[in-house]
């Protein structure tokens, strides 16, 4: 009799915690028949989502009107609608004919009007400057134009999917970043700024009048309203002497 009632109780306890549906003999049956529906066709046997592209390679999504500086001839394109695809590094022009492809190394200058604000924005090709004595490729922005300009390259960063399959974790986008880098000119030199003593440097022999004016106005430097206001000090500056 005692050992009625002990089988009993074990064998309730394991229905319990094993629920009768995964028990069945015909799932059982499924698991040990190599020809039926295993947990790899379960993975990758049903079609999966394709991820998305998060963000683009242009510069500026809308269309611009520009005109552009060729390097042949001086030639000029002028009133077109362009993008700058950054990554390719190449200049979109819409006309009536289609969208007409441009290499950016042919192209000398550009000045754009942002078609929602109105602003001007001008480039310059980086080849006509070098980044520690190796010439540079892409379309610079002139944020601050003189003798010792403040300009703009943005870069392209590209973050790959991370998705996993056989663990279903991860993300299935590609993900696209931009990155400005804020750069100035000296005798025809690219140098970047990644802080304040990058900005000190660029001033020369006026570093103390550059502090100075940094402290009185509570200049954040590693921000661009910031570094615009004393490149266009050093520049305005320069610009009186001549």
């Amino acid at each position: 009799m005692f050992l009625a009632i002990s089988f009993t109780y074990v064998s309730s306890f394991a229905q319990w915690a094993i629920p009768a549906n995964m028990r069945a003999e015909n799932t059982l049956d499924r698991l040990s028949d190599k020809g039926g529906l295993s947990r790899s066709d379960l993975l990758y046997g049903i079609p999966m989502a394709p991820g998305n592209v998060i963000g683009d390679n242009f510069l500026d999504k809308k269309w611009n009107k520009a005109t552009i500086l060729l390097y042949q001839s001086e030639t000029m394109i002028e009133g077109q609608p362009v993008k700058y695809d950054i990554k390719s590094d190449v200049i979109e022009i819409k006309t009536n004919a289609g969208i007409k492809i441009l290499n950016s190394d042919k192209v000398k200058n550009m000045v754009w009007v942002d078609s929602l604000t109105s602003e001007p924005h001008y480039f310059i090709n980086a080849s006509e400057l070098k980044k520690d004595g190796v010439e540079s490729r892409g379309l610079l922005e002139v944020i601050v134009d003189g003798n010792l300009p403040l300009l703009k390259k943005t870069e392209i960063y590209v973050k790959q999917p991370t998705y996993n399959a056989a663990l279903d974790a991860g993300s299935k986008d590609t993900k696209i970043f931009q990155k400005e880098v804020f750069l100035y000119s000296s005798e025809k030199n690219l140098l970047v700024i990644k802080n304040k003593k990058d900005v000190l440097a660029a001033a020369g022999d006026r570093k103390a009048e550059v502090e100075t004016f940094i402290k009185e106005n509570k200049i954040n430097t590693n921000k661009l309203p910031g570094l615009k206001k004393v490149f266009e000090l050093l520049n305005a500056k320069q610009e009186k002497l001549l």
